[in-house]
């Protein structure tokens, strides 16, 4: 028996949830970039979802992702990384999907993916500028300039806030997208075809 729709967007969702909960948890530091950075795939699970339902379900499966992720693993970063994740994971994944599914050709898609980048790199510039960086450090009583001096020693060119988000938090934030969207863009080439059949 064929499951209906609605309990197919359920399990599309419980799935997509789990499996990307579990590549967070196995993220990896980039050596030219602060080691708190760490760059992981969960995002193109999410894509994959999101282009099997619907841009709503982005950030249904972002929210389960993270609370998933604290309840297995606890937050080693006083919830300032998680909910840093849910938000840089729905400003890119939202627009990709929502772009891609107006007409679902390689172009939308591309054109979301681009878009999604963009979004991605700009939101994730504004939210550790004005909220995420200085919440880690009042939750960890470190002061700004320990962790521009983290920055500091992998990039000589980071000297305050304003340029650890240009020379740190910009250039992994277009790595980490654009590495989940290649990967989402080559998966769906082939789910595509099997979902036709």
């Amino acid at each position: 028996m064929m499951m209906n729709k609605k309990t197919k967007y359920l399990v599309t969702v419980s799935l997509a949830s789990a499996l990307a909960m579990i590549l967070l948890l196995f993220r990896v530091s980039l050596p030219f970039l602060p080691p708190f950075y760490k760059l992981d795939f969960s995002e193109s699970v999410v894509l994959l979802a999101g282009y099997l339902l619907d841009a709503k379900a982005t950030i249904i499966i972002q929210l389960l992702k993270n609370i998933l992720k604290i309840v297995i693993s606890s937050s080693n970063t006083a919830f300032v990384g998680d909910l840093a994740n849910f938000i840089m994971g729905v400003s890119f994944v939202f627009p990709a999907v929502a772009i891609y599914k107006r007409k679902e050709t390689k172009t939308s898609m591309l054109l979301g993916l681009v878009v999604g980048v963009i979004s991605l790199t700009i939101t994730s510039c504004l939210v550790n500028y004005y909220i995420m960086l200085p919440a880690y450090g009042v939750m960890f009583n470190m002061p700004i300039d320990a962790i521009v001096a983290i920055g500091n020693k992998l990039n000589s060119n980071i000297t305050n806030l304003f340029t650890f988000v240009m020379f740190a938090t910009a250039p992994f934030n277009i790595i980490k997208g654009t590495s989940s969207a290649v990967i989402a863009a080559l998966i769906w080439k082939n789910i595509k075809v099997l979902t036709k059949k």
